[in-house]
């Protein structure tokens, strides 16, 4: 058997004997000086470890325990809320808003630093109460995203915002 090989210099390929692997020769058609690499070992393929079954079973193990925890932090904020809720709150009439009570501009940056935060439900309210402003609320949402220069709001950046008035607008309809 023989060690094949191209030559860095002409890339022809160039046969040399097993024995002079390891050594360097000179190439047959230009004389360049090259390295003849060592013949492949044919020993065979190295053996990879077995698979240990108890991280496997420690892996599905934990994987069961989050789940099981996340579904009782579930359940938990669910019953949570229907028990905070006193007997009196929960009889009270809704009471519309009027819409001069509503600070479009206080609602839009409440509606925002909601969306920020990940607090949907709050910026769920944020937007039902601008809805219920009418008119004056949606055009002034309008307004900010036409300007192109909306509000400041800390920690979130301009195309951001701009994305969430984009947001709000389609919600107001």
């Amino acid at each position: 058997m023989s060690i094949e090989l191209h030559c860095p210099q002409c890339a022809k390929l160039i046969r040399a004997p097993d024995e002079a692997g390891g050594r360097r020769g000179k190439c047959p058609y230009c004389k360049n000086s090259v390295y003849i690499p060592t013949p492949p070992d044919d020993s065979g393929d190295i053996s990879l470890a077995p698979l240990d079954i108890t991280d496997k079973q420690k892996e599905e193990a934990l994987r069961r325990e989050s789940i099981k925890f996340a579904s009782m932090v579930d359940h938990e904020t669910d019953t949570k809320g229907i028990s905070d809720v006193s007997a009196t709150e929960q009889d009270a009439p809704v009471v519309p808003i009027a819409a001069e009570d509503v600070d479009p501009a206080a609602e839009v940056e409440s509606f925002i630093r909601a969306m920020r935060d990940s607090r949907l439900d709050d910026a769920d309210a944020a937007a039902d109460r601008l809805k219920a402003a009418g008119r004056g609320a949606r055009k002034y949402v309008r307004s900010l995203i036409a300007e192109g220069t909306p509000p400041v709001v800390e920690n979130v950046p301009p195309p951001v915002v701009t994305g969430f008035l984009k947001s709000l607008k389609d919600r107001l309809g």
